[in-house]
């Protein structure tokens, strides 16, 4: 804020209203802007469950490939860099 916005007060009672409801306004906006952290964290940390949980049942189905998975993936590599132009 600079000195531009802050207008002509014609008394001390309305300049200490002026900034009560400017500090107000900003306490407000700091409420809701910390609801909507709560908010996006919570819904961070189920997405994370859920990914987490879509990982856990892809590794169980896929057993074979759990148990050859980084030998495989070693040999995918080499052939790719080996094929690659």
């Amino acid at each position: 804020m600079d000195g531009e916005d802050i207008p002509d007060f014609s008394s001390l009672k309305e300049e200490t209203a002026y900034w009560k409801e400017l500090s107000l306004k900003y306490k407000q906006s700091f409420q809701e802007a910390r609801d909507e952290l709560v908010e996006f964290q919570e819904g961070s940390r189920e997405l994370e469950a859920e990914l987490e949980a879509q990982l856990v049942q892809a590794a169980c189905s896929g057993g074979c490939w759990a148990r050859s998975g980084p030998r495989t993936l070693r040999d995918i590599n080499t052939g790719y860099f080996l094929f690659s132009p």
